[in-house]
């Protein structure tokens, strides 16, 4: 037995002692219900055990690390939530765009004494222990080391590196920047300066693909409750290096090593004021069992190294990265389908001049890629190539309104393997609740006497008060105040079978109804 399983051995038998003197005391417990319990705690232990194993590793890697003469600062990870949204909203004026349905895990790293503090952006996600910040520079020759245990079984699982924030200019001329001016909201937050630091602009745009489950499930035969590494650095060679030191100091083999080139030619790398900043956020979505992935989101067993040959230049700088291709199944013969429903849902009403609102893919509309994002410059809101994020008009749910969307399921349509649909807060851009696919599932059935291909399509509301409406999400006034701007976000995650999002050209976009909501007793 070697002393990973020993310890777990023991921490289980540790475990069930109080369980089995409960059982012994309460004998109309049932079997399944201790064994239950049972595993629960043997899985909470176990989160225990890989965040010890964990340590050990960067114990053993650290001291490699130092020995080959680099200098190595130690991070940690954050779990991000809505409630954090507090201190992202006090320091950039908004929440990052998050996504209620994989709340993001962001690296906190610490200094270089010689980096440049941007003092506008400290407390970013929060405070953070050892006096680490959210976001960082990359001086030419370093790397940041993400290695520890991926979490359990779930839809989605993505690590990406983002330019932050670059010293830039509005360019009031660009084409993008003149077509949201009819778009106040939105145009305000792709186009803005840092409110304590007008020098900067916020970007927060992809530099290249993410490392996602598919990717590291290709590679290295498995992602979910895996041990696997990363590395994020601007110098191939130092890339090289670190993959080598991981493997020496046993803490992973070279297939289940991933790295993220972060290339200068895209990206304004070094220490001072006038570099780029940035950061490394995680995504997990959906996990098979809820229980044992919120455990994993609390325990968090990764550990974040930075590390550098202070002294050194970048002996082989990563060229600019080519974005996967988009692929997907074409849905357009589904849009008449759509309208019709869209008609059904007014009939349904009584109300047939219900207006009708159209979403937008923000890829399409407004160019929304990381590596087209940088130039222009503009914010990306958090771009990813593992998805499409289509977006509704603003609408309100104020005065009794209740707002429909219908639209085509990615799920059913083989353009997704999770689906969100998420309410937004777009004055501040928080994402305040999701509904997933599972919801989604179904809800056009009772359409089917009029509407084709109902399995394929589904129909959800949103109001302040969802009384007697069935598939129905409330939003309160505590979630988005009123005269607030609401808009509704879908993001279809993963094309089954590949390793990115759908192609929006394939897609077909779902819409906005915008009904009197005294009318329900009536209609349904």
């Amino acid at each position: 037995m070697n002393f990973r399983t020993l310890w777990f051995a023991l921490a289980v038998m540790m475990a069930s002692a109080p369980l089995l003197h409960a059982r012994d005391n309460d004998s109309d417990k049932s079997r399944q219900s201790f064994t239950e319990r049972l595993d629960r705690q043997a899985e909470t232990l176990g989160n225990k055990l890989h965040r010890l194993e964990v340590e050990y590793k960067a114990y053993r890697l650290e001291a490699e690390l130092k020995a080959r003469g680099y200098e190595v600062a130690r991070g940690s990870f954050k779990l991000f939530t809505i409630d954090d949204c507090q201190y992202t909203i006090a320091v950039i004026g908004n929440c990052l765009g998050d996504n209620p349905a994989a709340p993001y895990a962001i690296a906190g790293v610490p200094l270089w004494p010689d980096e440049f503090v941007d003092e506008s952006l400290r407390n970013l996600i929060g405070p953070l222990p050892n006096d680490a910040w959210a976001t960082y520079r990359f001086d030419k020759r370093e790397a940041v080391l993400v290695f520890g245990l991926l979490p359990p079984p779930g839809k989605y699982f993505g690590l990406q590196t983002y330019v932050f924030t670059r010293a830039a200019k509005i360019n009031t001329s660009d084409p993008v920047y003149q077509n949201t001016l009819a778009d106040p909201v939105l145009h305000r937050i792709l186009f803005s300066a840092l409110p304590k630091n007008p020098s900067r602009l916020t970007m927060f745009a992809s530099i290249g693909n993410s490392n996602n489950n598919v990717v590291i499930e290709r590679q290295s035969g498995a992602a979910f409750n895996q041990q696997r590494s990363f590395v994020i650095s601007p110098d191939a060679a130092m890339a090289r290096e670190m993959t080598d030191a991981l493997v020496h100091a046993r803490v992973s083999d070279p297939s289940q090593v991933f790295t993220e080139p972060v290339s200068p030619e895209l990206a304004r790398v070094g220490l001072g004021a006038e570099a780029d900043d940035f950061i490394t956020i995680i995504r997990y979505a959906q996990p098979e069992d809820e229980q044992a992935g919120a455990q994993w989101r609390q325990q968090l067993p990764l550990a974040v190294l930075r590390v550098r040959d202070k002294n050194a230049n970048a002996t082989e700088p990563w060229p600019t990265p080519a974005y996967d291709p988009k692929t997907g199944h074409s849905e357009l013969g589904l849009e008449g389908d759509l309208t019709a429903l869209a008609a059904a849902v007014k009939q349904q009403w009584g109300q047939p001049s219900a207006t009708v609102g159209q979403f937008q893919s923000l890829q399409l509309s407004v160019d929304l890629i990381g590596q087209h994002c940088l130039p222009r410059p503009m914010n990306c809101l958090g771009d990813t190539q593992d998805t499409d994020y289509q977006v509704s008009p603003a609408v309100s749910v104020d005065d009794g309104k209740v707002i429909a969307v219908a639209g085509t399921l990615g799920t059913a349509t083989g353009n997704a393997t999770y689906v969100g649909l998420s309410v937004n807060w777009m004055d501040v851009l928080k994402g305040v609740a999701n509904v997933s696919d599972k919801v989604l599932q179904g809800s056009a059935a009772g359409f089917s006497g009029a509407v084709r291909n109902t399995e394929k399509l589904y129909v959800h509301y949103f109001a302040r008060d969802c009384t007697g409406l069935p598939d129905c999400l409330a939003i309160t006034e505590d979630m988005i105040p009123r005269g607030a701007t609401i808009k509704i976000i879908q993001r279809n995650y993963v094309v089954p079978g590949t390793a990115r999002g759908p192609d929006p050209h394939l897609l077909v976009n779902p819409v906005t109804i915008v009904l009197d909501g005294a009318a329900r007793s009536a209609s349904r």
